[in-house]
C-alpha cells in the first residue's frame, strides 16, 4: 500500500460523505426537488431528480466502498459542471461565495476518474478498476 492509495481513500471518504448529505436531501424532498429544476427548465424534473439522486447519494455510498469509483465521479463531475454553470450564470455569483465549492468538488472528482479508487477499495478488490470501459487503466 503506497501514499497515494490512502490519499483516495481520504478523497472518497470526504467526497463520498459531501455527496451522500447533498443527495439524501433531495432525496427526503423530491417534490421540492423538482418543482426547483421545473422552475429553470429541466424536464421531465421527475428524472432529472432521479439522476441527481444516483450520482449523489448511491455514488456517494459507491465512493465510500470503492465500488464503481470512476463512474460514480464522472456523474458527480456532470453535476458539478452543471452547479457551477448556474451558479455562475443562472444566479451570476462570484467565484467565492458562489461556485468555489463546486469547484474544489470537480478537481478532486476528475482526480478520482484518473486515478480510480486505489487499492483499498471493492474496485480493487473485485478487479474492475477499469469500470471505464478500457478508458484509463
Amino acid at each position: 500500500m503506497e501514499i497515494l492509495d490512502i490519499t483516495l481513500l481520504i478523497i472518497r471518504l470526504i467526497i463520498g460523505t459531501f455527496f451522500i448529505v447533498h443527495g439524501y436531501n433531495k432525496f427526503a424532498d423530491t417534490s421540492d426537488m423538482a418543482k426547483w429544476l421545473e422552475k429553470y427548465g429541466y424536464k421531465p424534473p421527475m428524472l432529472w431528480v432521479s439522476l441527481i439522486i444516483i450520482a449523489e447519494l448511491v455514488g456517494g455510498i459507491g465512493l465510500i466502498i470503492g465500488l464503481g469509483t470512476r463512474l460514480f465521479a464522472l456523474m458527480m463531475s456532470a453535476v458539478m459542471l452543471q452547479g457551477i454553470y448556474h451558479r455562475k450564470q443562472i444566479k451570476e455569483l462570484k467565484f467565492v461565495d458562489g461556485w468555489e465549492i463546486n469547484y474544489v468538488t470537480l478537481a478532486s472528482t476528475i482526480a478520482l476518474i484518473l486515478l480510480g479508487s486505489g487499492i483499498i477499495s471493492l474496485d480493487y478488490l473485485l478487479r474492475i478498476q477499469g469500470l471505464m470501459y478500457g478508458f484509463f487503466p
